[in-house]
């Protein structure tokens, strides 16, 4: 086995996971969740690029107060 396989191997995990952090903030999508979705399984990512943005959380009535 070459010696660059696993430094591969974790700079692909890295560019998937960056991939998956920046479309999930642009979607309005839990970052956690599609960051290891990302990692573990990158054509996951594919799912969240067809998505469409999530609404904004709707405010509660404690926020409305508080402002």
């Amino acid at each position: 086995m070459p010696a660059f396989y696993p430094l591969l191997t974790l700079i692909s995990i890295v560019v998937f996971v960056g991939l998956a952090r920046h479309m999930a903030l642009a979607r309005n999508r839990n970052v956690l969740g599609w960051v290891v979705a990302g990692a573990l399984l990158p054509p996951l990512l594919i799912i969240l690029y067809v998505l469409k943005p999530a609404p904004p959380e709707a405010e509660t009535e404690d926020d409305a107060a508080e402002a």
